[in-house]
């Protein structure tokens, strides 16, 4: 096995200098979208139990009203679970460069030479 060389290294360094940018801005993005998922949640059960109890004195437009704003926080609720899935995948990328470059995921420093 060929150690790697020290450009190599800095070279791994950096990119795993950028992933970790990049793990937190999509851990900033994840918080900031959380809240709005958890509201996304309850207003779609919200909803989904006003729709499954008739209204007899809503109207054919109010119901079609409801049944478009269901479909609306739907398309939400999936846009967010789609940015907290690119978030955990990045996460994973990161772990398995750091190991390859064999660098400390909480600090970003490297790890001490394997003996």
């Amino acid at each position: 096995m060929r150690l790697p060389t020290s450009g190599r290294v800095r070279e791994l360094e950096e990119r795993a200098e950028r992933q970790h940018e990049r793990i937190a801005e999509l851990e900033r993005e994840l918080k900031r979208l959380s809240p709005q998922l958890a509201a996304l949640e309850e207003r779609l059960e919200d909803l989904r139990q006003r729709l499954e109890v008739p209204d007899l004195d809503g109207s054919d437009a109010d119901r079609g009203e409801a049944r478009t704003l269901v479909e609306e926080v739907r398309r939400e609720h999936a846009q967010v679970r789609a940015r907290i899935s690119a978030a955990t995948v990045f996460e994973e990328r990161l772990r398995v460069l750091e190991a390859a470059a064999r660098i400390e995921s909480e600090t970003g420093r490297p790890l001490p030479p394997m003996q």
